[in-house]
């Protein structure tokens, strides 16, 4: 009897310590938006680039990203509204065929953001350095297929820049 009572209160015990939370954190403000904003216009970023319709797949992909952080809103019921430009766009050789053909590719993506409240104009946060990249591979004798990739490493690092964007504006760093 006094093995069973042992085991449950050990049983307990496990399960006050999964149940309570403990464990690592980063310390900051813990997913808190700047100004305490809790909801956000995010109009189409502006396009200070040659690459049409880039401006498009990016702020699709921060809004995305931020629909389960705050509530997204037109400017006139928000808190606050995310400003954006997209101010790189470079697509580099890496590597080559033997016969000097581009075969691998870095894209390479800049941006400046800034979050202002509706009702001050004041700048809540902001960062006029983000940047990304994204290595990617082509059949070097498939432009159509090496526009393809272009496209997809596009998509792909729309989503990763968005997180990048909500996690710097969330824990302030």
């Amino acid at each position: 009897m006094k093995g069973a009572a042992a085991r449950s209160g050990a049983a307990a015990a496990l399960l006050v310590a999964l149940v309570s939370g403990c464990g690592y954190h980063v310390a900051g403000k813990g997913g808190e938006m700047p100004g305490g904003v809790k909801s956000l216009a995010i109009p189409y970023f502006s396009n200070e680039t040659a690459r049409p319709g880039i401006e498009t797949v990016i702020t699709s992909a921060v809004i995305d990203e931020f629909l389960h952080v705050v509530r997204i809103a037109e400017p006139p019921e928000a808190e606050a509204v995310m400003e954006g430009a997209v101010t790189g766009y470079e697509l580099r050789p890496m590597a080559y065929t033997g016969s000097d053909v581009t075969q691998e590719y870095r894209l390479v993506i800049t941006m400046s953001i800034r979050i202002v409240s509706a009702a001050t104009g004041k700048v809540l946060w902001r960062d006029d350095r983000i940047r990304d990249y994204e290595d990617f591979t082509v059949d070097a004798a498939d432009v159509t297929a090496t526009k393809e990739a272009e496209l997809r490493v596009l998509e792909k690092m729309a989503a990763d820049t968005a997180r990048l964007i909500k996690e710097r504006i969330l824990e302030d760093f």
